[in-house]
């Protein structure tokens, strides 16, 4: 879990922000209806109906690496955790 930059001026932030990383879901809580679409999108950012390039040119890369869902996963969870979506 990140840690408060704290400087021992505002207890009611630092409290505040404890309270607030507790509430966060999991990782397993927060993707358990998002189907590996939804995943993919939402990790590249893409919005398919505005998206200029060849949204598959993402995933030929999965059919190619046989270790490439289990690093995607690796990195979802962590790009989740970095934005403060999860805990």
């Amino acid at each position: 879990m990140k840690q408060p930059i704290y400087d021992g001026t505002n207890e009611d932030e630092c409290e505040y922000y404890d309270n607030v990383i507790m509430e966060l879901p999991t990782y397993e809580q927060y993707i358990k209806d998002m189907s590996l679409a939804d995943q993919i999108k939402f990790y590249f950012d893409v919005d398919i109906d505005n998206y200029l390039g060849d949204p598959w040119e993402i995933l030929a890369e999965c059919a190619v690496d046989p270790h490439w869902l289990k690093e995607f996963k690796v990195n979802f969870k962590e790009y989740l955790q970095e934005r403060e979506y999860i805990r």
